[in-house]
């Protein structure tokens, strides 16, 4: 039998919610301190534990294995971390240190080093020990009692999660599943993410049981669980971790980490957040024959420069997936409700302030004209998106719901992004579920993938504020999913982020279309800079809009379909992007203005988009957002439909 260890603070409760029931009589769970823990795995009274970072650098001597993608991080603010310092951190002489747990006590010393070159002298502060009595200068303090609001006068006070994410622009790891060497660990891997992904599940269930045992309100805990903390051991994640290690190393709080390797599931770290040494070939092979990309695979592909080896690959698995000789497209309108907006983001041309003379909302009767004149041209739904508007209530848009589809009741409504569900639970202050029920009954049809940008949270804080973050933008899409609705998943690429965090972003679409099977369709796309405030970015070129495509296509085995962004890259790039694993021309996208007011502005006709995809040997046909392609009648009337239109008439819908 198994003798498993794991950590008995808040923040674990979690990971670890259902593991008792998971691991049934093939293992024991004994819950203490991180740093007893640590010692009972060295001693070999433990098989497996929940251990500090740093205790897992230490160990990797004695053939410590990290077993499990599931974790405790964070990647902002953790809140139950903190450093209270009675005299100007400059001046910090004397530091007590929280006995709870050795990797914050080498997270603060390290920060300490880094920031301000200070070595203090350190004492140790139990457990049961009153902060206010310690004659030190500053306290490190963790866990539960750190959560409360301090006592005693402070001068600084530190959030380190805060701290080492903006000091570095990378996550933290404070804990992580490891295995002693010998050990027989096979299907607890399982077993520990299934537990992990449970206790995400279960937030308000594990707030209610835990918030009076630890003084906080059940919202504060559900907040701790939701925005604090972060429970999967990504890209980002070990790459924080690889960082932790050598800057603990530098000043004799760690192993060499030349010395040493830090490994998951037999895999060093390094290897999974950097490219392989190995020619694409061999990746390019294995997508190819069927078999599953690591995001490794995905960075080594992003950071290679065989654009046409990397193309014709996707193509491949693309032609695998899709054996039919058809290529689809779709007919919609994006619909702007509203530009007003109390999110600011840097890369958006579209939005305006709840104060600015240049806000508009769309009157209702506008909305429907727009929706009929989608129908007349043979369109089967309208994707419905705005700004994050902060008066209008739920019932707001459950009725704009209700008049689309009473007027036009087989229209499908592709409709509110993420950033705005999301916004509309603090509007009204409901869960989203309570949200997208609601909406679902009053007519919503479907999400699109909009304000995903890109799913790490140091580019979100980077380039926008005010607006989801990853782990919410992808619970709406969890929780739509299991309410049985579909949706589609995006990526703006080209800016702040680096080569490692797009293939985190795919790593997390496909971790969760691994749990739901909702996302019909991947969409990406360069940002466009023109009239933005992050203009100081240079465009990113056809080259590397097709090579992200392509890895997405090699990458995203679980997505049946890659959509072309000819919107913003132009007919014949849009069109080569059918030869780069996209299987989709889009949408006609009769109207579209988020783009357009960053100054590109790329229109084609339905007779175009058909004659592109037809000219690559294909059989063009309409498509909904299901993916359910519509009546050879229906097609031919929208053809003829458009056909009446004159360029300069469709180009005075927008």
């Amino acid at each position: 039998m198994l003798r498993i260890g794991a950590v008995s603070y808040l923040n674990t409760k979690p990971l670890i919610h259902q593991l008792p029931q998971l691991l049934g009589s093939s293992a024991s769970l004994s819950l203490d301190l991180p740093s007893r823990l640590a010692d009972d795995l060295a001693s070999g009274d433990l098989d497996v534990a929940l251990i500090p970072s740093v205790e897992y650098f230490r160990g990797l001597d004695r053939g410590y294995q990290i077993i499990s993608n599931a974790a405790i991080a964070c990647r902002g603010p953790v809140w139950s971390v903190r450093l209270l310092s009675r005299v100007p951190t400059k001046r910090i002489r004397r530091l007590a240190l929280d006995e709870g747990s050795r990797t914050s006590a080498a997270m603060v010393r390290v920060l300490l080093w880094e920031m301000y070159g200070l070595r203090p002298e350190t004492i140790p502060m139990g457990m049961d020990e009153n902060p206010e009595s310690v004659d030190a200068d500053a306290i490190l303090m963790i866990g539960d009692r750190a959560m409360h609001p301090a006592r005693g006068v402070y001068r600084t006070i530190w959030d380190l999660g805060d701290r080492w994410c903006r000091h570095t622009e990378l996550p933290f790891v404070f804990a992580t599943w490891v295995a002693r060497a010998g050990v027989d660990t096979t299907g607890l891997a399982d077993i520990l993410e299934a537990s992990r992904d449970a206790g995400r599940e279960a937030f308000e269930e594990i707030a209610d049981a835990e918030a009076a045992k630890h003084g906080l309100t059940k919202e504060d805990v559900h907040r701790y669980f939701a925005e604090n903390l972060h429970f999967h051991l990504g890209p980002g994640e070990r790459l924080g971790l690889t960082a932790f290690q050598e800057r603990a190393s530098a000043i004799g709080l760690a192993p060499n980490a030349s010395d040493s390797k830090t490994t998951t599931d037999s895999q060093t770290t390094t290897d999974m957040i950097a490219p392989a040494k190995v020619s694409i070939d061999s990746i390019l092979d294995k997508a190819i024959d069927g078999e599953r990309l690591t995001a490794a695979d995905a960075l080594t592909l992003l950071q290679s420069n065989d654009l046409a080896a990397v193309g014709a690959a996707a193509d491949q698995v693309s032609r695998r997936m899709h054996p039919e000789n058809v290529r689809t497209y779709n007919i919609d309108r994006n619909i702007n409700y509203t530009n007003i907006c109390t999110a600011v983001c840097d890369f958006c041309a579209f939005y305006r302030g709840p104060k600015s003379d240049e806000g508009y909302v769309l009157p209702r009767a506008e909305i429907l004209k727009k929706v009929a004149e989608t129908i007349e041209l043979g369109g089967n739904q309208i994707l419905m998106q705005g700004g994050l508007h902060p008066k209008f209530k739920l019932d707001w848009y459950e009725e704009l719901l209700r008049d689309i589809k009473t007027a036009f009741p087989d229209l499908n409504i592709h409709g509110f992004s993420p950033p705005e569900l999301h916004h509309f639970t603090k509007v009204n202050n409901l869960s989203i579920e309570e949200v997208l029920t609601r909406l679902k009954a009053a007519g919503l049809g479907s999400i699109p993938g909009g304000g995903a940008e890109i799913l790490v949270d140091r580019v979100r804080d980077e380039i926008t504020r005010g607006k989801v973050m990853t782990d919410d933008w992808l619970n709406v899409m969890r929780v739509w999913h299991k309410l049985g609705g579909i949706s589609t998943a995006t990526m703006m690429f080209g800016h702040a982020e680096t080569l490692e965090e797009r293939a985190e972003h795919l790593q997390r679409v496909r971790d969760l279309q691994d749990e739901t099977g909702g996302f019909t369709a991947f969409i990406c796309w360069t940002f466009q800079p023109d009239n933005t405030q992050m203009d100081h970015y240079a465009p990113k070129g056809s080259f590397e809009y097709l090579k992200m495509l392509a890895v997405s296509r090699l990458f995203l085995d679980n997505v049946s379909n890659i959509q072309s962004s000819w919107v913003t890259q132009g007919l014949k790039v849009g069109q080569l992007a059918m030869t780069f694993g996209a299987n989709d021309m889009g949408s006609l996208m009769i109207e579209e203005n988020v783009v357009a007011e960053a100054g590109t502005v790329h229109f084609l006709t339905l007779d175009q988009i058909r004659e592109a995809i037809e000219e690559l040997g294909f059989e063009p046909r309409q498509r909904t957002v299901f993916y359910d392609l519509v009546s050879k009648e229906q097609e031919q009337k929208a053809i003829d439909a458009n056909r009446k239109q004159t360029p300069k008439e469709l180009v005075q819908l927008n």
